[in-house]
């Protein structure tokens, strides 16, 4: 355990106070030499954040909060155009998670800036299970081929609750999951979260759920079983990041501009490249507590539709994809393939020549972001 090291990655355009939380936490389980704190800012984001980058500098934890200047010109010595990340876009991410590539450290821990460290729990080392070697776990299946994480939490009060990216066609089935006991050795770990859940905008909506509790069960994804892995709280092996690209949003889908749903696309892309290398998912501990920044839940879900019904099509596919490579990097760049191939077959409402044209641009983005990574590796 002494030996991992890990990034910790957040974009923010507010103060991002969260952080004082986990300088404490890293310094009661001794892991501030462990650590490097990322803090990617945007044209937002005020003086007060590079004033606590310096502070928690000076407390011992290592932070770098790199102006935008020095963001692109980071990107231009590496080779990913500055242009393909925009200003004003949660997008930003990506110079932080390049960063954590190239700081050769074990693992990336991803959180967003509304995502607390949960009392007495030892979040470096609930998320070091990423650098640990195959052994038995409790594997969890779905005769939907979809699980439900949210079945891990308590809520105050019941409804059919379920995660950001969680297909529609797999939701309110009844299903039963089953376990079994095998080896896994796990590539990514989603930490999953108290108070307000990571929900779509239609949930938000027509219900306003509370969480009270973890149930205290991790879940580990068998092989044949899925789910949407989000960028808060959320941690994956070194290896795994040339396949976690931050898919950009913002082009407009059956007239509407898509957002919020660019890390349930790269997450999706990573567990299935983590799939076909032999990589398991773990959903549960540490456990954050997420409070919830101001949001507008009909401009969320309006803004997220379109990615919904892309999902609803793209998803069955991906499932039954079979990639090639024998890394991260290849799996990733045929799969930058096989999305240009697939997206030319799809018809319906939402796929226009612009959806497509959208596609295909973020083939491009996934295989440049793949030269950059290959730079630092």
């Amino acid at each position: 355990m002494s030996a991992r090291t890990a990034s910790l990655v957040v974009t923010t355009i507010f103060e991002a106070d969260a952080l004082d939380g986990y300088f404490e936490n890293f310094k009661r389980f001794g892991h501030l030499d462990q650590v490097e704190v990322v803090i990617i800012p945007d044209r937002k984001t005020p003086a007060a954040t590079f004033e606590r980058a310096r502070r928690l500098n000076a407390q011992g934890l290592r932070t770098v909060c790199p102006a935008l200047d020095e963001q692109e010109q980071y990107l231009r010595r590496i080779g990913f155009p500055p242009d393909l990340i925009p200003h004003n876009s949660d997008n930003r991410r990506n110079v932080g998670y390049l960063m954590a590539l190239g700081s050769g450290r074990d693992f990336l821990i991803s959180i967003d800036d509304d995502n607390y460290v949960a009392a007495g729990v030892d979040a470096f080392a609930g998320h070091s299970v990423v650098c640990d070697a195959s052994r038995d776990w409790v594997q969890t299946s779905s005769p939907t081929g979809f699980f439900n994480i949210c079945s891990l939490l308590e809520l105050e009060r019941p409804l059919p609750v379920y995660p950001r990216g969680y297909p529609y066609f797999a939701r309110n089935k009844g299903e039963v999951p089953k376990t079994r006991i095998g080896q896994a050795e796990i590539h990514i770990n989603a930490g999953l979260w108290t108070l307000d859940p990571d929900i779509d905008g239609i949930t938000w909506l027509v219900a306003t759920p509370r969480i009270v509790g973890f149930k205290g069960e991790s879940a580990v994804l068998a092989c044949d079983a899925w789910s949407p892995v989000n960028t808060q709280n959320t941690a994956l092996r070194r290896e795994a990041i040339p396949a976690y690209y931050f898919v950009r949003m913002g082009c407009p889908l059956a007239g509407t501009p898509i957002d919020r749903y660019g890390d349930i696309f790269s997450g999706y892309f990573v567990e299935a490249c983590a799939k076909h290398l032999g990589g398991a998912v773990r959903f549960g501990t540490p456990v954050a507590e997420h409070r919830r920044n101001s949001h507008n839940y009909m401009k969320d879900a309006a803004n997220e539709l379109a990615c919904i019904m892309a999902l609803e099509d793209l998803l069955p596919w991906l499932h039954e994809l079979r990639l090639v490579g024998s890394t991260y990097a290849e799996a990733y760049a045929a799969l930058s393939d096989a999305i240009e191939e697939e997206v030319e077959h799809m018809c319906g409402y939402i796929w226009s020549d612009a959806t497509r044209g959208y596609f295909h641009q973020m083939a491009y983005c996934m295989r440049a972001w793949l030269a950059a990574c290959e730079k630092l590796a």
